[in-house]
């Protein structure tokens, strides 16, 4: 993704989104150095206020990190970073929309695949995956890093990386997504889902891993349109 030239309006804005862009997009991989704001200023032909003022809101999402002397850097998040608020903005609805809907095609997917080439040690894996679950409950964001961990460990199952890199892709933006949901509707459908799943791997039931799988996800989707429907009437 390359950086386009900044127009007149809105420059502050425009400087910060294709920043901002060029983290999510992977163009300014985590750990890395960002260009410097010398840098910057001829990149996008802007003052040093402007790019200053970028910098900041990406530091204040979370996005990334200033060190003195040594300038910024792309923050290596931990899971714990992604329930922070501001990292819940830098992605809108309609995109954590489609998200979800990929998540239904893509992982109904997998859990079919799984249900036929888990070996007996991944499915002891994800019996202990779900034991730690339903003892998690009252913690939520425990329990939803061990929701993503289920979902995850279904995508080793099926023996092929690129579903698990793919996977990988878009894990983290759901995390805030999950927790609000988790902490507005309860446990409950997680719990009983992932158990009709597990049950279905355990059978070698593809056909049935994959059904619920979708019927899990297509029910995440329509709770996420809910809550989101209900923050903007009332936001």
């Amino acid at each position: 993704m390359g950086i386009v030239e900044i127009k007149k309006t809105n420059v502050g804005e425009q400087v910060y989104q294709q920043m901002k862009n060029q983290i999510l997009a992977g163009e300014w991989r985590p750990g890395e150095k960002i260009p410097s704001e010398h840098m910057l200023m001829n990149m996008f032909s802007v003052s040093r206020g402007t790019v200053r003022q970028a910098v900041q809101k990406l530091a204040g999402e979370n996005l990334i990190e200033t060190r003195r002397g040594e300038g910024s850097f792309v923050r290596v998040n931990r899971l714990a970073d992604y329930f922070r608020p501001a990292f819940l903005f830098s992605v809108d609805n309609h995109e954590m929309e489609e998200i979800y809907a990929f998540r239904s095609m893509f992982e109904s997917a997998t859990a079919e695949a799984a249900a036929r080439k888990a070996t007996p040690a991944q499915i002891r894996r994800l019996e202990r995956n779900y034991t730690r679950m339903c003892q998690e409950t009252d913690h939520y964001e425990q329990y939803v890093h061990t929701d993503l961990e289920f979902h995850m460990m279904i995508c080793e199952c099926t023996q092929n990386t690129l579903a698990l890199q793919i996977y990988n892709s878009y894990e983290n933006l759901l995390a805030p997504s999950i927790l609000h949901t988790t902490q507005t509707i309860g446990v409950g459908n997680g719990v009983k889902y992932h158990g009709l799943i597990l049950e279905a791997l355990k059978n070698r039931d593809p056909q049935q891993a994959q059904a619920v799988m979708r019927e899990h996800m297509e029910n995440n989707l329509e709770q996420f349109k809910r809550l989101a429907a209900d923050l903007d009437q009332h936001g």
